[in-house]
């Protein structure tokens, strides 16, 4: 069973973009934080594992890690 990364955006869950499903699981995998490019954002995202929190554009969106 594969998971799945998607962020809070008010009450609803959106599933981020399939590159940054792959980094997020990566820096999960190592319980990291670090900057990733994500298609779903026109820049660069900060992801906080630890956190589990993602930030762009001085926003904080909430993030979880599903199993599809």
């Amino acid at each position: 069973m594969a998971a799945q990364w998607v962020y809070a955006n008010g009450s609803t869950w959106v599933t981020l973009d399939r590159n940054a499903q792959f980094q997020i699981e990566t820096l999960w995998s190592r319980d990291a934080s670090s900057w990733i490019a994500s298609d779903s954002f026109r820049g660069p995202v900060y992801v906080d594992t630890s956190e589990m929190v993602l930030m762009f554009a001085g926003l904080s969106y909430v993030i979880a890690r599903r199993h599809n």
